[in-house]
C-alpha cells in the first residue's frame, strides 16, 4: 500500500485526491481499494464508488475514476483506453474494465501497455472523470476514499 491515510477524491470543484509514490522503478499497474464514501453524479442515479450509472451518458458498468500525473495527464487507464462523449465543446471520458462495476470494492487497472518509470515522492492524483473534464459536475456530490496499491515490473 502506498498511502498512510486513505486518499479521498470528490465529484466536483477540483476535489482530486493526491498520493506520492513510495518506490522508484518501472510501474506495471495500480489498484484502488474503497475504504469509505461514494459519489453521486446525478440526484436521480444511485451512488457509485468509481463511476456513474447514468444510462443516458454511460453504460451500466462504465467507470470514471482516473489516475493522473501532477500535470493532470491520464496515466491509468491509459489515454488510449478512454472513450469520449462530447457536449458543449467539452469532452468527457469513461472506460470499462472486465469484471469491474461502478460498485466493485476494488478498481484494478489493466497493465500499462508501456512501462512507466516512476520516482519516489512523485505525485499522482485521483480524479472523478466529470470533475477532471469540468463536464456536467454541477449536480455531483460526495467523495470516495481509497487505499492505493502499485505493482512494479
Amino acid at each position: 500500500m502506498i498511502n498512510a491515510e486513505p486518499v479521498c477524491f470528490g465529484a466536483r470543484d477540483n476535489q482530486y485526491g493526491v498520493f506520492n509514490i513510495t518506490k522508484s522503478g518501472p510501474l506495471k499497474t495500480m489498484k484502488l481499494v474503497r475504504k469509505s464514501g461514494s459519489i453521486i453524479c446525478n440526484p436521480n442515479d444511485p451512488a457509485s464508488y468509481w463511476g456513474c450509472k447514468n444510462q443516458y451518458n454511460y453504460g451500466s458498468n462504465d467507470l470514471l475514476t482516473i489516475i493522473t500525473n501532477a500535470k493532470r495527464e491520464a496515466v491509468l487507464p491509459p489515454a488510449g483506453d478512454l472513450k469520449t462523449t462530447r457536449g458543449n465543446n467539452i469532452e468527457n471520458h469513461f472506460y470499462n474494465l472486465n469484471g469491474i462495476t461502478h460498485k466493485s470494492p476494488e478498481l484494478v487497472f489493466r497493465d500499462l501497455p508501456i512501462q512507466l518509470s516512476v520516482s519516489r515522492s512523485q505525485e499522482f492524483q485521483i480524479w472523478f472523470g466529470q470533475d477532471w473534464a469540468d463536464w456536467s459536475e454541477e449536480n455531483n456530490s460526495g467523495k470516495t476514499c481509497v487505499d492505493v496499491y502499485a505493482w512494479y515490473v
